[in-house]
């Protein structure tokens, strides 16, 4: 796979129930930056996809085909956030939350 920090990339996010311990998948708009891929949301709360990551980071995305073994955090350096943001969109909507999925290695 060949892509370009900032890419935009919509790929499947597979998380662990965590009720059911069953595999959880939901189709998520990334930004990828530096080897990471990068989702965020306004209202995390009541997302299943964030509860699943919360409760077991251990996730799998498919991009473009592929599947990767990653772990998933949220990320909470500032700087980090705010370049994540202004990436996904122009003017960036700085009140949303981002989590890092990286891959393993």
């Amino acid at each position: 796979m060949n892509l370009k920090d900032g890419s935009d990339v919509v790929a499947d996010l597979t998380t662990i129930g965590r009720k059911s311990g069953l595999p959880r998948t939901v189709e998520l708009r990334f930004v990828y930056y530096q080897g990471c891929f990068y989702a965020s949301s306004s209202r995390v709360q009541g997302k299943h996809w964030y509860q699943n990551m919360i409760e077991n980071p251990a996730v799998e995305i498919r991009v473009k085909g592929e599947k990767m073994a990653c772990t998933a955090k949220q990320v909470v350096d500032d700087n980090l956030r705010k370049q994540i943001l202004t990436l996904r969109e122009s003017p960036p909507r700085l009140d949303r939350v981002v989590f890092e999925i990286k891959p393993r290695s």
